[in-house]
């Protein structure tokens, strides 16, 4: 069985509540990147969107889980101005010797997600084995959402992930 670590930064929770949703489908441990300065407000907007223009590296606090120990890492971060929420890009460059086999997920509010995955996959170093875009309007019901069920059957194909599948959107509501 494959060891999973699902780790993400969320300043909304739009984030969080998606990664947990795949830690539980894969039985997999989390990790929440922390930043070390809080975002709350519009000054931690502000911050936020000038970090991620200019492509700034925050300092975080260390995480509980060793990339390097697990056969699948996947992580998640929000659309920040087109581009990498700036904790997630500290985490990357922290451990980017240690992620072998990555998938990516991201939310956002409707644009941004390509470029935001492709520079992703340039800070891991590697391609990732799956990719999954959500928009905020779709996050709270994700479960029952086909791009959620590829992401985790990609994973499965792939990697032998041993994932839970949640019903077809169809199905949910038969």
């Amino acid at each position: 069985m494959n060891r999973i670590l699902v780790v993400y930064y969320s300043r909304s929770g739009h984030t969080e509540f998606v990664a947990r949703q795949i830690a539980a489908l894969c039985h997999a441990d989390l990790e929440r990147i922390v930043d070390r300065r809080p975002r709350q407000g519009w000054l931690g907007y502000l911050r936020s969107s000038l970090e991620a223009i200019l492509g700034l590296r925050p300092d975080i606090e260390r995480g509980r889980h060793r990339p390097g120990d697990y056969d699948l890492v996947i992580v998640g971060t929000p659309v920040w101005f087109w581009g990498v929420a700036s904790p997630v890009r500290t985490w990357l460059h922290r451990h980017r010797g240690a992620l072998d086999h990555v998938a990516l997920f991201c939310t956002c509010g409707g644009s941004g997600h390509a470029r935001t995955l492709d520079a992703l996959e340039a800070m891991c170093g590697s391609p990732a084995l799956a990719r999954l875009v959500l928009t905020e309007r779709a996050v709270p019901q994700c479960q029952r959402d086909p791009a959620l069920r590829s992401f985790l059957l990609e994973l499965k194909r792939v990697r032998s992930v041993s994932v839970s599948l949640p019903p077809l959107q169809d199905q949910a509501h038969a």
